[in-house]
């Protein structure tokens, strides 16, 4: 068993939800994310989509626990999903082993 984790701007939201529609991932859970960007030594186009401190950038964080095959081709739709999209503003996907569960 695998656990996805992608994190999005909040205007990918429907189109994150359909790559889980299309890959049968019928239970998955979703919080709203306010990102912010304090200056440091990376520049905000370094970090990727992450707001000012005073102007936040939206975004999702979905997760889902799936079968290890389930977990490959969601992760293949995204990789394949930030290719035809703004690079700027890629969807960050994660996938970890779930070693136990009850």
């Amino acid at each position: 068993m695998k656990l996805v984790a992608v994190m999005g701007i909040d205007a990918y939201r429907d189109d994150l939800h359909r790559l889980y529609q299309a890959h049968a991932i019928q239970v998955f859970s979703e919080i709203d994310i306010r990102g912010h960007y304090h200056a440091g030594e990376a520049s905000a186009s370094d970090i990727g989509w992450f707001g000012h401190a005073n102007h936040p950038a939206y975004s999702t964080l979905t997760w889902a626990f799936v079968a290890d095959d389930e977990a490959q081709a969601f992760m293949d739709a995204i990789a394949e999903f930030n290719m035809t999209h703004d690079t700027d503003h890629r969807i960050r996907a994660f996938q970890m082993d779930v070693e136990r569960a009850v």
